[in-house]
């Protein structure tokens, strides 16, 4: 033994074999000349063997020398492929490298002793990397759950840079090449670059100045803050309803700003068309209020009884009718049926019983050849030969009304599908729970998310993918109840209520007609069928249960996720989530 074992070989042997980590004495030769208990142990090596062999076996050769060991050849310059036992001895410097062997990860350290002999340790680092590689998974879970969201949403530092973007943010404000792109980066620096392309055109891109504004807000006051943020973002309008909060430290203080945006630019458009038309016809009405015969209203004239007095050209007009044909007529002629001239009843009793007030509502009226109108109706108490009557003015806004309602079902349904959005699922989730409360009834909130989907899309097309959801939205409606509540979340993710649920056989025969409206193969066109599974989480809600609406959409969510990840051994594809 060398010069460094004779003098301290007592010492030394002591030192290592008291710490619990395999340690090694080895000379650049790769020969073991010592190794502690935890090695001997760990390893089964023997001292005198080449390092290489005794603790790995040859398995961590390189591919050529692997196979000149198995056929019984051993040449001075083999080694691990990770070994760096030569540039320590010549550097006299420690060096360490982290690997993944015999089923560990490990930090393997080689420090020089002398010219020849170096101590080679490991340290089991296996729990710490399992730790980090789970912190890993829920990062990436985290992402993927942003990135399908369609709001945006996002993370800054207190300077304002960027630390977390989710891929609606990127695709449709920043630009951004990717979702790392803005990490570090301010609002300036993409609306700057955005600029950039139009240098000559200020209005091209106003969009960087102001969400930097709304952050300075959210700083200084150090509260939750809701904006109106729009401007033209390369040059196309854009209109966000921002929400954005302070995010603070366990101590209170303000370490960044995290917010979230939702893009209402088309809804706000439309907002926008109909507020300057119905202004217009208020105007219009204004104008034209002393007119009668020759007004672009229609306008009546009825007594107490309800009963006709008079009509203008434009009402005939409107509602198909002579004049010879409503005058003396009872004004249930033009409603549509009984509980709507009733219910009409009510505002002319008001205009009687007080003169100084005004009708003004919209309303529906049917016309000569039973077709539906909507008019916007004011009315007044007038007096005519002392006798008091109900001057009607109506303008007809049938086109602002079905545009107001188109605007309305595009604000809480999917416009792929024409299912109810997620907007929708928030106001009925609560009127569900109350109705099972009143009704002593189960209420079984379902959430699914459909296997094997993404394979479509990327083999076929996303406008193949479409058609497999609206197909499914369709058959899932069909087959489904009329009181069962269906929603499209967004991706490939639907909520349904069943209400008034009897028992797990009554739920059970409805989780098979779930099964058969979207498992049954699709037919695309000619040659194209697919076919995807589904995976699904289940709540069941009865009065006796104290949850909010929040906490259940979390519940289904988790059972779902639990369904999904035993998909390949599972029995069955739902899971109904158990809180005890």
């Amino acid at each position: 033994m060398t010069k460094i074992l004779d003098s301290n070989y007592e010492l030394i042997r002591k030192m290592l074999d008291g710490i619990q980590m395999p340690a090694l004495l080895v000379d650049k030769n790769h020969k073991i000349l010592f190794q502690n208990k935890a090695a001997s142990k760990i390893f089964n090596s023997k001292v005198g063997g080449l390092c290489w062999i005794e603790l790995w076996k040859g398995e961590t050769l390189t591919q050529e020398h692997k196979q000149l060991f198995k056929q019984g050849k051993i040449l001075p310059n083999m080694q691990c492929y990770f070994c760096v036992s030569d540039e320590a001895l010549n550097k006299k410097e420690h060096l360490t490298q982290e690997l993944y062997l015999l089923n560990k990860y490990w930090q393997s350290h080689w420090v020089p002793i002398d010219d020849n002999i170096y101590l080679y340790y490991f340290i089991d680092i296996t729990q710490l990397k399992e730790n980090e590689n789970k912190i890993k998974q829920q990062e990436r879970f985290l992402r993927e759950i942003t990135d399908l969201v369609p709001d945006m949403i996002w993370l800054k530092d207190t300077h304002k840079r960027y630390l977390f973007a989710n891929k609606a943010i990127c695709d449709q404000l920043l630009f951004a090449k990717d979702t790392n792109e803005p990490i570090g980066k301010t609002d300036l620096y993409f609306a700057q670059r955005i600029k950039a392309q139009k240098p000559d055109d200020p209005n091209y891109h106003t969009f960087g100045k102001l969400c930097m504004d709304s952050d300075d807000v959210i700083l200084s006051t150090k509260k939750p803050g809701r904006f109106n943020e729009y401007g033209n973002v390369a040059g196309n309008y854009l209109y966000l309803d921002v929400i954005k909060v302070p995010k603070k430290d366990e101590k209170g203080n303000i370490t960044g700003i995290l917010g979230v945006a939702r893009d209402i630019t088309q809804q706000k458009i439309i907002e926008e068309k109909l507020k300057k038309a119905q202004e217009r016809l208020k105007e219009s009405f204004l104008y034209h209020k002393t007119l009668f015969e020759n007004n672009a209203a229609a306008m009546m004239i009825v007594d107490k009884n309800r009963n006709i007095i008079d009509v203008n050209n434009t009402l005939c007009k409107v509602l198909f009718y002579e004049k010879k044909e409503l005058i003396g007529k009872n004004i249930q002629l033009i409603h549509k049926d009984q509980e709507s001239f009733e219910h009409f009843e009510n505002y002319f009793r008001k205009l009687f019983e007080n003169p100084k007030e005004n009708l003004n509502l919209e309303y529906s009226f049917k016309r000569k050849d039973g077709s539906t109108i909507w008019a916007e109706v004011t009315g007044s108490l007038i007096e005519i030969n002392k006798q008091p009557y109900i001057l009607c003015s109506a303008i007809d806004i049938t086109k602002l009304y079905k545009a107001r309602e188109q605007l309305h079902f595009q604000a809480f349904h999917d416009t792929l599908t024409g299912l109810a959005n997620r907007r929708y699922l928030e106001l009925e989730l609560p009127k569900a729970m109350e109705r099972a409360n009143r009704n002593n009834s189960i209420l079984a909130v379902c959430m699914i998310d459909l296997d094997d989907f993404k394979p479509i899309n990327d083999t076929f097309s996303h406008e193949i993918g479409d058609v497999v959801l609206k197909t499914i939205a369709e058959r899932l409606t069909l087959r489904l109840r009329k009181s069962d509540f269906i929603v499209r979340l967004g991706g490939d993710e639907f909520v349904i209520f069943l209400e008034s649920i009897k028992n797990i056989n009554h739920l059970e025969k409805i989780f098979a007609k779930i099964e058969k409206a979207i498992c049954s193969p699709i037919e695309i066109k000619q040659n194209i069928i697919v076919k995807v599974g589904l995976s699904m989480g289940v709540y069941l809600y009865s009065k006796t249960q104290f949850t909010t609406p929040d906490n259940m959409i979390r519940y289904i969510d988790q059972a779902m996720y639990q369904s999904k990840k035993n998909k390949n051994t599972r029995d069955k594809f739902w899971v109904i989530y158990n809180n005890h």
